[in-house]
């Protein structure tokens, strides 16, 4: 199911937004105190001009991906005419811990991106169920770490209509398509319109053919 589609969401939303807003927030903090004591550094071992600031500036939005507003600049601005007043080894102790909010920023934002690649996944299962072994085939990566990456992730609240089996087979079970004791319930048959393949997928919901990839659409 690709995002945006209207039926079945398994990314809790509210919770996604939230995590990208806060994101956001700890992404621009980092980048004021790494520029205010980036440029400490620079100011104690070279003089700074309005070239420089305006390079750091640039540098520090390439890096962050955000643009920097008219009130950090001034913040950092501001911290332009004391900069002399900071020792070059107590800028340079502070700058490491400064950048701790930037990546921690990095992290929630590749969280978000791996919560969205498992909701695509789950979108276009056909049965309910999403083995340990599909998830590792189709992401190429060992079970064992997706697993772990996802128990993460669903104790993070990232997820909804689904919910996470572990033991000895675990796997993620779609909620919404389970019924009656009858795995697949809330699923259709239908026939690729491109190659003719059979196709299981839940109704009212968009996927893939799983032969040709070409787009279907689960209408009785």
């Amino acid at each position: 199911m690709a995002a945006g589609d209207d039926g079945i969401r398994y990314l809790n939303l509210e919770k996604i937004g939230k995590e990208e807003k806060s994101a956001k927030k700890l992404m621009k903090v980092g980048c004021i105190l790494v520029c205010i004591f980036g440029i400490a550094i620079l100011g104690a071992l070279f003089k700074i001009d309005g070239s420089t600031e305006e390079k750091t500036r640039k540098d520090m939005e390439a890096f962050s991906g955000l643009e920097l507003g008219s009130e950090e600049m001034t913040m950092i601005t501001k911290f332009l005419d004391v900069k002399n007043m900071s020792p070059l080894y107590l800028s340079v102790i502070l700058l490491i811990p400064s950048a701790i909010p930037i990546f921690v920023s990095r992290k929630k934002f590749s969280e978000i991106a791996s919560a969205r690649r498992y909701e695509t996944i789950f979108g276009s299962d056909t049965d309910g169920i999403i083995t340990a072994y599909e998830l590792s085939t189709q992401l190429r990566r060992p079970d064992a770490k997706i697993f772990s990456e996802l128990e993460r992730l669903f104790a993070k609240g990232y997820f909804q209509n689904c919910s996470l089996q572990k033991g000895e087979n675990p796997c993620v079970k779609i909620d919404n398509a389970l019924g009656g004791g009858t795995i697949g319930t809330g699923f259709v048959e239908i026939k690729c319109p491109s190659c003719g393949a059979p196709n299981r997928i839940r109704e009212g919901s968009h996927g893939k053919c799983s032969y040709c990839e070409n787009p279907l659409f689960g209408k009785i």
